[in-house]
């Protein structure tokens, strides 16, 4: 069992490689779930306590794909069924750009098509798009500065008005508008200008090359001009909780604490199958898993690999483990989060930030609370082509930790905490409530700071809070934490767009003066900031490999960021459901367009 699971990781590792060489490979099939060895840990390593469950993408974009979904008319009332799908993390608002979480998109990609898409090889592919812009079709001048997009016909806003040229301009203009409060304007701040020759035609000049724009930023929404512009204050604003999509599906009702339900949209060029799509809300995992077993819900993601064996048991239900690219980590604040002016009074001594690394035992988390699935993570690329060989997971060593904390100047005091210059070693850790596998690992890794002098107090927020933005004063967004921890998602194939903007000093989060910044831990290092930039700008594959390699070192010898653990894309469905295909990049909702069920 556990060499087969291995194998499919390598497998994975395989098929992304090829894709940086430019091979239009398929991936492996969904592969069947079984119990992995894990890494083994360290003799020293206490087990933790029982747990109750849960929970729980990137790699080199691949070429595009040669077909591109079908544009046909729909069949007027030609639409049957209904799935519910359980979300344990519902969102403040449907407005991408500003609440940019992963099941905030989960849900917004039910409502809108995107320039383009992924299929169920995880290739780039047209949706409202002619084709995909390249070197080869002219859709991507030699330099990589000029992009020349051509929409297809027939797309409409779901109020009647057309999809047009003006609206992917006004999206970026959107965007990069401070007063918007965007959590992240990653591609589009690349953007210099935006001409619009005609209706159907976009013409975008860059202020520089900027390799991962068409399989990221073009595969990610467009949002209505006439919908949404002079709108003073879009966070809030009534489009943020009922939005005028051009997809699959409509927008119908949102009951906040229970449900958001979508139907079908009759006039949709690509149309779906399904009559409506329930997303319902849960308090946390195990509801939902609960809900999973006595049918109430037909799908739920993002799911706990410790609960897989029990989910398997489960009558009628498909569990589907993908080895993905969804890296859970813990970040350092190097800012004092009550005043982000000054440096932060623990985690700015990069020793500091060692030793407790050090003293955390992932080891032992991944082979107790997880159970053996998955392994112990080194960096944001962790199973992809771009991976920096060379690197290992941070050991576990509390007696290392000690010793670089002795020499920090940290002593240990009366009640076991140490302190320097009268400051206890003591500091806030903040996650999402609602899973267990999280709460576990706090626990754990709490115990082992205490054993080594330090005080981690957890402190935990709904995901809506802690993933937030300035414009809803979330956790994230004002900085607000001592150190935080999240699995990241990226929003394309090429992860080095999202994982750039986590580290560069442009980045560098301020809601006064870049509210849109997504380096909320205040990292900088001109070093880094020389190797990310030339990771997304430069267009020779071999010199961008070396430039993602040496910023992966250069980021892990700051110690800025714990990579606790490489999690799985774990789905699990009803088997009424027809249609699903989960993917490492599109999830399970690339497709929504072909779900059905059989009845």
């Amino acid at each position: 069992m556990a060499a087969k699971f291995k194998s499919q990781f390598l497998i994975w590792l395989v098929i992304l490689a090829l894709a940086m060489l430019g091979g239009a490979c398929s991936p492996a099939a969904t592969p069947e779930v079984t119990a992995p060895a894990a890494t083994e840990a360290p003799e020293e390593a206490s087990a933790p306590t029982d747990t109750e469950a849960p929970a729980t993408e990137a790699a080199v974009a691949k070429p595009a794909a040669t077909e591109e979904p079908a544009a046909e008319a729909a069949p007027a009332g030609n639409f049957s069924g209904t799935v519910v799908v359980g979300e344990w993390q519902e969102p403040k608002g449907l407005i991408g750009p500003i609440f940019y979480q992963a099941h905030t998109y989960a849900i917004i990609y039910a409502m809108y098509y995107a320039p383009l898409a992924l299929n169920d090889k995880d290739e780039l592919v047209p949706e409202m798009l002619a084709e995909v812009p390249t070197l080869e079709n002219g859709g991507i001048s030699e330099d990589g500065k000029t992009y020349t997009l051509k929409f297809k016909e027939g797309f409409k806003w779901h109020d009647g008005q057309p999809v047009t040229s003006a609206d992917f301009k006004f999206t970026w203009e959107f965007i990069m508008n401070p007063d918007t409060k965007a959590q992240t304007t990653a591609g589009w701040n690349k953007i210099g200008s935006i001409d619009t020759p005609d209706e159907l035609t976009v013409i975008i000049n860059m202020n520089e090359p900027y390799a991962p724009f068409a399989p990221t930023t073009l595969a990610l929404p467009i949002l209505p001009k006439h919908a949404l512009e002079g709108v003073p204050d879009p966070g809030n604003s009534e489009f943020a909780r009922k939005p005028i999509g051009n997809g699959p599906f409509m927008f119908k009702e949102w009951i906040p604490g229970d449900r958001l339900v979508v139907v079908a949209n009759p006039d949709a060029p690509i149309p779906a199958k399904l009559e409506s799509i329930i997303f319902k809300f849960v308090p946390d995992i195990n509801t939902l898993i609960a809900l999973l077993r006595t049918g109430d819900v037909d799908l739920g993601y993002e799911l706990p690999e410790n609960q897989i064996p029990e989910m398997e048991q489960i009558e009628n239900l498909t569990v589907s483990a993908i080895p993905g690219v969804a890296i859970e980590r813990y970040y350092f604040n190097l800012r004092d989060p009550k005043d982000l002016t000054k440096t932060h009074p623990i985690f700015s001594d990069l020793n500091v930030r060692k030793a407790l690394s050090m003293g955390m035992d992932r080891f032992t988390v991944v082979d107790k609370i997880l159970q053996g699935y998955g392994q112990v993570a080194v960096t944001e690329l962790d199973n992809t082509a771009w991976f920096n060989e060379e690197l290992k997971p941070v050991p576990y060593d509390p007696e290392g930790a000690k010793k670089l904390l002795d020499e920090a100047g940290w002593t240990v005091g009366a009640d076991g905490i140490r302190e320097k210059d009268g400051l206890r070693l003591s500091f806030k850790h903040s996650m999402t409530t609602g899973d267990p596998i999280r709460e576990n690992m706090q626990v754990f890794f709490q115990q082992n700071l205490a054993d080594i002098g330090a005080e981690m107090i957890i402190d935990n927020y709904p995901a809506a809070t802690l993933y937030g933005s300035c414009a809803d004063d979330g956790i994230f967004g004002k900085s607000a934490f001592d150190m935080m921890g999240f699995t990241n998602f990226p929003p394309g194939i090429d992860i080095t767009a999202e994982w750039s903007d986590f580290f560069l000093t442009s980045t560098i989060k301020d809601c006064e003066t870049n509210p849109a910044g997504t380096n909320s831990w205040g990292f900088s290092d001109p070093a880094v900031d020389e190797a990310l930039e030339c990771s997304v700008t430069e267009l020779d594959p071999d010199k961008r490999v070396a430039c993602i390699k040496e910023a992966q070192k250069l980021i892990y010898d700051q110690y800025v960021t714990l990579y606790t653990y490489d999690t799985l894309n774990i789905i699990a469905y009803n088997n009424r459901v027809q249609g699903l295909k989960p993917t490492v990049f599109g999830w399970h909702h690339y497709n929504y367009h072909e779900w059905s069920v059989a009845e």
